[in-house]
């Protein structure tokens, strides 16, 4: 049995915990998304996969399998304030996207094994993407999270 789903569930409960009063989605956005997001499990692109992972048996023992997996996630940061007259502000957004993905990884840093589940959990790469929309700017980080675990038989 995959360790993904324990993982999924104990990544959404961290970043509940790093940002209470941030919406924090399990998978994809829903119609309803407010300004500052994180997104546990999303790609953030329906071509690409949500987790990618590869099993391998360690050593000469059958069982149990190591699992090693990426789950992608995302911050989000939108301040659009074009459409009301104010002066569209990148800088704010940028700097409100990475301090969302600080207050994950600092609560990710205080519990790398994710309670017992894995061996480890770390972030590993991210990439950002900064638009300018008709309703002002809007900053997106999107973040893997690495796993090292071991799947029950």
């Amino acid at each position: 049995m995959s360790t993904i789903p324990a993982v999924l569930d104990a990544l959404v409960a961290l970043a509940e915990r790093a940002w209470p009063h941030v919406q924090v989605l399990d998978g994809g956005p829903t119609t309803n998304v407010e300004r500052d997001v994180i997104e546990i499990g999303y790609s953030g692109s329906p071509t690409e996969p949500d987790v990618r992972s590869t099993m391998t048996r360690e050593q000469l023992d059958m069982q149990p399998d190591m699992e090693r997996y990426d789950v992608m996630c995302l911050v989000s940061s939108w301040r659009g304030d074009a459409h009301r007259g104010g002066r569209p502000d990148a800088r704010t957004t940028r700097e409100r996207a990475f301090e969302l993905l600080t207050g994950f990884r600092s609560e990710l840093a205080k519990d790398s094994r994710l309670g017992g589940l894995v061996m480890m959990a770390t972030m590993s790469t991210l990439d950002m993407v900064a638009d300018q929309t008709d309703d002002g700017p809007v900053c997106t980080v999107r973040f893997v999270v690495h796993v090292d675990a071991f799947a029950d038989a």
